[in-house]
């Protein structure tokens, strides 16, 4: 209701009083719709708009109906490309304020695609908006979105996105070596076979127009534990029960020979071995975690031995044998042979 319609006191009225109310109610209804016209569309007095358009503005009383009835009534030409804030179709409402933007040329670049069009805008992503391209949130535009627009400009969209994907690679089966009072000194059992693990990571990428800009790898998270390849070694010795080392511990090697000259197989070996002795028949070289350097061995095929140097292809049971001359030890080659411990250093 218009608000200087006046509120009826609740009280009780004179038979004249009521008369006149009626008839002020009566002059309302007739009244209403002229006001609503008058309100609404500016009749019949008009509506005052203002037009912006080249620099200059322009304010009038206009009976039309829309944005672009008033923009033709005002004799402002709109050329192709060109548009109005408002839109054309939108109502006219007493005061309104009309921008007419002109078309620009502007040349715009979506990766490897150049194109120059004429856009009507007052900011570059006005401009995209009019174009109807949508940007994601990782697109970037050259120069910003809140640049105002100018003749000739050139705007760069560079689409981006990010690609995610799972690379994964295998744990290796680790052994692990127990002793086993079971088996003899040298004897080896795999116990359990064990299985390779399995470990993951992501990989986030964002690509520019097609190509990788940013790469960021994650940390690498176990999805499989590999379990080990338990391997028995047996601790158990073996003693000899007759013959002249009756008592004493023997075990089975596999033995090579050198010679501690410059044609040995290999290259040179040094005259002194690794406890400070000549290098000479007699001294040989052990793995020291199964006998002791410093021990005194007794091998069969080859005789009595101290245990006085080390190699790092002399691994677990084997035994290398020192030679005086490079025929003999061409001549013994390699062989298993039985080494007993006469006295353990």
């Amino acid at each position: 209701m218009p608000p200087h319609l006046l509120t009826v006191p609740a009280r009780p009225l004179r038979a004249g009083t009521a008369r006149q109310a009626i008839l002020a109610c009566l002059l309302v209804s007739l009244l209403y719709p002229f006001y609503l016209a008058v309100d609404t569309w500016g009749l019949p007095f008009g509506r005052t708009v203002h037009i912006y358009a080249d620099g200059r503005e322009v304010t009038f009383r206009s009976f039309r109906r829309t944005v672009g009835d008033a923009v033709e009534s005002a004799q402002v030409p709109l050329h192709p490309g060109d548009r109005t804030l408002p839109a054309a179709r939108t109502f006219l409402w007493p005061g309104i304020k009309i921008e007419v933007l002109r078309a620009v040329p502007v040349t715009v670049r979506f990766g490897a695609s150049t194109s120059s069009v004429r856009v009507a805008a007052t900011t570059v992503g006005d401009a995209l908006h009019v174009l109807g391209v949508t940007l994601s949130p990782v697109d970037r535009v050259y120069p910003g979105v809140e640049t105002a627009v100018e003749a000739g400009m050139r705007i760069t969209v560079e689409r981006r996105a990010w690609r995610i994907w799972t690379e994964q690679r295998r744990l290796p089966v680790t052994p692990r070596v127990v002793a086993d009072s079971q088996l003899y000194l040298g004897n080896r059992i795999v116990r359990s076979p064990g299985r390779p693990g399995l470990s993951e990571r992501t990989i986030e990428a964002l690509y520019a127009n097609g190509r990788p800009a940013a790469v960021v790898p994650h940390a690498w998270v176990v999805v499989q534990p590999a379990i080990p390849e338990v391997i028995a070694v047996g601790t158990r010795a073996m003693i000899a029960s007759r013959g002249t080392f009756a008592g004493h511990e023997y075990m089975m090697l596999e033995a090579t020979a050198y010679y501690p000259g410059p044609n040995n197989y290999g290259g040179g070996v040094g005259p002194r071995t690794a406890i400070g002795l000549l290098a000479q028949r007699g001294v040989v070289a052990i793995d020291p975690s199964v006998i002791p350097l410093g021990s005194r061995l007794f091998i069969e095929g080859y005789g009595y031995a101290i245990a006085g140097d080390t190699g790092g292809a002399i691994q677990g049971m084997r035994i290398d044998l020192c030679f005086n001359s490079y025929d003999e030890a061409i001549h013994f080659g390699r062989q298993t042979v039985k080494v007993y411990i006469i006295e353990r250093h």
